[in-house]
C-alpha cells in the first residue's frame, strides 16, 4: 500500500517535471528514489528515459512521459537484467540501469592539439585521476595529440554535469548519435541563424538535410550566399537539449527529400564523431564542436 509520504513525493516529481517540460527541459537530478510506472510524467520520467537511451534500450526523445514505449523499454530491461519485469521502476530496476547505462556512456576519447588531461576531464565532468586510472597513464602531463585516452562517467550523463543548463552540451558522438534520430533545429552560432534538418543517416557521424526550401534558403545565407566546405559552429536542438556540433556547407552524397532544393546532404559532427570515408578525427570540426560549447 502507497504511504502518504510517497504519494506526495510523485505529486512534488510530477508537478516539478510539469514546470521542467513546460519550458521544454529535461534536466538531470540526483539518482532518483521515487518509484515510476506508466502513466507518470516529469523530470524523473525524463532521467529515465535518458538512461534507458544511453543503455540501449530507448530509441525515442527523453520527453518525460512515461508511456507504452517507455513501458516496453523497462520490460526489455528488466527481462535482460534478470529483474521481475513488470514495468515498475523501482530501487532494483534503477541501481542495475544506472550500472548499465555508467558502463555503456564510458568511451574513448582522441586527444587533439592543446588538450591537457586536466581540461579533457573538466570538460566531461570527471577527475584527471579518474581518467589516468582508467587509461592506464602515468604521467598526466605527457598525453599527445592523437592519443586514445578513456573517459569513465560517474553517472550516465557526465558530459553535461560539468557545463550545467544553461548552454550547449559538449556531448559524445556515442551519446549524441541516441539522442539526434529523426529531426531537429541547427542554429549557428556565429549568425544566430537557423533551419530545421532530417536526420538521413551516419553511423562515424550524422548526415543531414535541411527539411525545405526555406531551411535550404537560410543555411546558404549562412555560408554568404555559396555553398562551403568551411567548417561552423552550431548548436543542436532536439528531445529538449542543446547540444554543440559542427557542420560542413558543401551539398554532397545522396538524399532522402525532395523538393527542397538540396541537391545532396551536409556532414554534421559531435565532440569524437569521424569522417565516413578514412574513419578518422576531422580536427576542424571538433575545433567547431569546442566553439559551440556553452551557447
Amino acid at each position: 500500500m502507497v504511504t502518504r509520504y510517497a504519494r506526495s513525493l510523485r505529486l512534488l516529481a510530477w508537478a516539478l517535471g510539469c514546470i521542467l517540460l513546460s519550458a521544454g527541459v529535461c534536466a538531470a537530478s540526483e539518482v532518483p528514489s521515487v518509484v515510476l510506472r506508466q502513466g507518470d510524467r516529469g523530470e524523473f520520467v525524463c532521467e529515465l528515459q535518458e538512461y534507458l537511451a544511453i543503455a540501449g534500450y530507448l530509441d525515442s526523445a527523453a520527453d518525460g512521459v512515461f508511456g507504452s514505449v517507455t513501458q516496453q523499454a523497462v520490460i526489455a530491461f528488466q527481462k535482460s537484467s534478470g529483474l521481475t519485469a513488470d514495468g515498475v521502476v523501482g530501487k532494483n530496476t534503477w541501481d542495475a540501469l544506472l550500472s548499465k547505462a555508467e558502463a555503456a556512456s564510458a568511451r574513448t576519447y582522441v586527444v587533439v592539439a592543446g588538450d591537457t588531461l586536466y581540461g579533457i576531464a573538466r570538460r566531461f565532468g570527471v577527475s584527471v585521476e579518474a581518467i589516468a586510472a582508467a587509461s592506464g597513464i602515468s604521467r598526466p602531463e605527457s598525453i599527445k595529440p592523437g592519443q586514445k585516452v578513456v573517459i569513465p562517467s560517474s553517472s550516465a550523463d557526465a558530459s553535461r554535469a560539468a557545463l550545467g543548463r544553461g548552454g550547449a552540451e559538449l556531448l559524445h558522438w556515442d551519446v549524441a548519435n541516441k539522442i539526434f534520430k529523426s529531426r531537429a533545429t541547427i542554429i549557428d552560432v556565429v549568425t544566430g541563424l537557423s533551419f530545421d534538418a532530417q536526420r538521413r543517416g551516419g553511423h562515424n557521424h550524422a548526415d543531414i538535410e535541411p527539411l525545405t526550401s526555406a531551411d535550404t534558403a537560410v543555411l546558404k545565407r549562412i555560408y554568404g550566399g555559396a555553398w562551403s566546405w568551411a567548417r561552423r559552429a552550431v548548436i543542436v536542438v532536439t528531445g529538449g537539449r542543446r547540444i554543440a556540433a559542427s557542420i560542413n556547407g558543401q551539398p554532397h552524397g545522396g538524399q532522402a527529400i525532395t523538393g527542397n532544393g538540396f541537391n545532396g546532404h551536409i556532414c554534421l559532427h559531435f565532440l569524437g564523431s569521424r569522417t565516413h570515408a578514412s574513419n578518422s578525427l576531422d580536427t576542424d570540426h571538433q575545433r567547431m564542436v569546442q566553439a559551440a560549447v556553452g551557447h
